[in-house]
């Protein structure tokens, strides 16, 4: 090489390297989550083009700035540093081949103030980048008992089984214009990337708006095991792409039985496993398997149904002695809520007693916890479809159970799951023909509604079918003036004393719960309304009659 041209090589490099270090890669797919204790942790993670993988680099791009309590005269900032990771997954040659991941970035907030609103820049933002914001959950412990609980009402969106469709989005948007929403709990199946990676990506740019400014809190469902073609590992992306309060770092064994398989879609024969199969059981410990933290009067316990559950599993063991902590405190942290993916109880043809679902609620015994331990309400997907149980133990209703919800009705591209068996006595309502969501609201220590919402707000036709289906009192028993199409007051299992003092304000939360569940109703279906008209290529504003109606 001639001195010339080794100058120029040089001067090339050098040029490379200066853009390389100026460079601000634009966040992307940004998500948050809660902590282990909610109402002060809060982590952020983002994913990035960066194409470097070193400690030094790392310092400098997984920064994020946090301002707030926004309202105060004077608003603190601080500057978080974290964590970067990449991950690669191997699916099928002659399907999607071999994939590598965008820079994922991670930040862990500590400190927070209880229930306050924070606005947050990440490094790459540009400087007329969004505005992000969120807010802490409310304070995990009760103040003073002498006066009414700050914490209540209370209110969680529910999903399951989402994916990337139109049905999907359209979950999202009443979601999103839900304002009366804290925090977000899906029950497994998110992407539906099975193996074709870069839907992780897509999902992740469809769900930001939403997904980065409310916490966001996931459990892993048979779509997220995406076994590695080559390895048979499982459960790549969905520990690396999230970040639920792990009790330890995650463990993992490959599964060799489900090396060399496959998940095309539509779905076709092939030789090989199944890459997210239905019946499945693997080891895959701690990380984003299995967790458990407060929000706000709640404590929410995600568990994993595709993680061995037997009674020496570590997955079994910890949740014992996560349910013996909470009764040293729970006087504080009145409610308990499971969220799992497999459903303990479903009267759907789809899914019916599958063999991990049934090892886990029976042999295993963790309906036997749930039950021992007062848990108010367990909530699963996998199932296509919505039903709720009454109060049922060992399949009979009985007082003092838990209510058991299947919503995994997101909107997944698999469709709906219509066929049911015959009603059993402990099933209270259930539709298999309509995509929706659930919705939470704890009013006081001893009451929470539940509620759940078709997509299709409209649509008599399939009100006449629930009808046939259901009996005339249970459609008949559908509050109306409002979205709700299922709805139930639960009593805390935990709670259920003459003596308690919030029996005492108990009728006012009641009273101003309903007026604000009302409220929110109405301004839920006013944003939607605006959003569909604004999106209307005809005309640019809605009528008169349109707006009236809202």
């Amino acid at each position: 090489m001639t001195v010339s041209a080794w100058l120029t090589t040089l001067v090339t490099w050098a040029g490379l390297h200066a853009e390389c270090m100026e460079q601000d890669w634009v966040p992307k797919q940004v998500a948050i989550a809660a902590g282990v204790a909610g109402d002060s942790h809060v982590s952020i993670t983002w994913i990035t083009d960066d194409p470097r993988d070193d400690n030094d680099s790392c310092n400098t791009v997984a920064v994020a700035q946090i301002s707030g309590p926004l309202g105060l005269a004077k608003v603190p900032t601080l500057q978080v540093v974290g964590t970067c990771l990449r991950y690669s997954l191997n699916s099928a040659p002659d399907l999607f081949g071999n994939y590598t991941s965008g820079r994922i970035h991670r930040v862990l907030v500590q400190g927070l103030v209880a229930g306050s609103l924070y606005q947050y820049k990440l490094q790459g933002d540009p400087a007329d980048g969004p505005d992000r914001r969120f807010r802490t959950l409310p304070a995990s412990e009760e103040r003073d008992p002498s006066q009414q609980d700050p914490r209540f009402p209370f209110t969680m969106g529910v999903l399951g089984d989402l994916g990337q469709t139109l049905h999907s989005e359209e979950t999202v948007k009443h979601l999103d214009a839900d304002q009366e929403l804290q925090i977000i709990l899906h029950a497994g199946d998110m992407s539906y990337s099975d193996t074709n990676s870069p839907r992780w990506d897509s999902y992740g740019m469809k769900m930001e708006p939403l997904a980065s400014r409310l916490q966001w809190m996931v459990c892993p469902g048979n779509h997220e095991i995406e076994s590695d073609f080559y390895t048979g590992q499982n459960f790549v992306a969905y520990e690396a792409r999230f970040a639920m309060p792990a009790v330890q770092e995650a463990e993992f064994s490959p599964s060799p039985g489900q090396v060399g398989c496959k998940h095309p879609f539509p779905n076709e024969p092939h030789t090989g496993a199944d890459c997210t199969p239905s019946e499945f059981t693997c080891h895959y410990d701690w990380g984003n398997s299995f967790y458990a933290f407060d929000s706000g009067p709640a404590r929410v316990i995600s568990l994993n149904s595709y993680a061995h559950t037997d009674q020496s599993s570590a997955q079994y063991n910890w949740l014992k002695e996560e349910l013996a902590a909470l009764e040293r405190r729970r006087a504080n942290t009145p409610w308990l809520i499971i969220m799992m993916h497999c459903p303990f109880y479903t009267s759907n043809v789809a899914h019916h007693k599958e063999g991990q679902a049934v090892l886990m609620r029976d042999l295993h015994g963790f309906e036997e916890l749930f039950f021992q331990h007062k848990a108010a309400i367990v909530i699963s997907g996998h199932v296509h479809a919505y039903e709720r149980s009454h109060p049922v133990y060992r399949n009979q209703t009985k007082a003092n159970a838990p209510t058991y919800i299947v919503v995994g009705d997101g909107g997944n591209r698999e469709g709906l799951a219509s066929s049911y068996l015959q009603a059993p006595d402990w099933s209270a309502f259930r539709d298999g023909k309509s995509f929706g969501h659930g919705r939470i609201v704890i009013a006081n220590k001893t009451h929470m509604r539940w509620e759940w919402h078709r997509n299709s707000q409209s649509d008599s036709r399939r009100v006449m079918e629930l009808a046939k289906d259901a009996g005339s009192a249970s459609v008949g028993s559908l509050p109306t003036g409002t979205f709700v199409d299922d709805s139930v007051w639960i009593i805390n299992p935990y709670k259920q004393h003459h003596d308690d003092p919030s029996h005492r304000l108990a009728n006012a939360s009641l009273l101003t719960l309903g007026i604000v569940a009302g409220s929110a109703a109405a301004l839920v279906a006013g944003v939607l309304l605006v959003q569909r008209c604004r999106k209307r290529s005809t005309r640019s504003v809605c009528s008169g009659s349109e707006l009236a109606s809202a």
